[in-house]
């Protein structure tokens, strides 16, 4: 019975991540925006960064870009675990990545995947308790919010704003 309980719930999840008309604009939108997320990333971040390791400014590239859509997303940082009920299970500590409303959005997938991850909030879990096996995507693991955290991300929009005005670009 738990066996075909889980089976359900794992299709449930399946359809929830696919069907929505909400999830595919989104998703529309943020693959035609690929290719200026990864500019804007690059241009933007600290020289010394490695592309690889610049999810900061691949969140805030994404983040501006999507605000020009006229789509609202909030910066998160902290610790994320990806499929954490898999063995395939994949940790990033420290990391940033956006949320809006209704998705988990992660900009710094693109060099690692060629994609931005977009991950409907019914797949994510807040606490480990909460992942379903099969089902949860990703769970945060911790939300970081400490004042030096919030100086940091500070510093950063600050530099970024600053790329922005070099680049031509209107500030967000």
């Amino acid at each position: 019975m738990r066996a075909l309980c889980l089976v359900a719930m794992f299709c449930l999840g399946m359809l929830c991540q696919s069907g929505a008309a909400a999830d595919d604009s989104l998703r529309e939108t943020l693959d035609a925006l690929t290719p200026q997320i990864e500019s804007l990333a690059a241009s933007s971040r600290p020289a010394d960064w490695a592309l690889l390791r610049s999810c900061l400014y691949y969140a805030l590239a994404g983040q501006y870009l999507l605000a020009g859509e006229g789509i609202a997303t909030r910066l998160e940082s902290g610790a994320v675990m990806y499929n954490p009920s898999s063995p395939l299970r994949h940790g990033i500590d420290p990391h940033v990545w956006l949320e809006s409303r209704t998705h988990f959005i992660d900009c710094a997938t693109l060099p690692r995947w060629g994609m931005v991850t977009l991950v409907p909030r019914s797949l994510v879990a807040e606490h480990p308790a909460d992942v379903i096996p099969g089902v949860t995507r990703v769970l945060v693991v911790a939300r970081y919010r400490d004042r030096q955290q919030r100086d940091f991300l500070d510093a950063h929009r600050a530099r970024f704003a600053d790329a922005l005005r070099r680049l031509g670009l209107p500030a967000y």
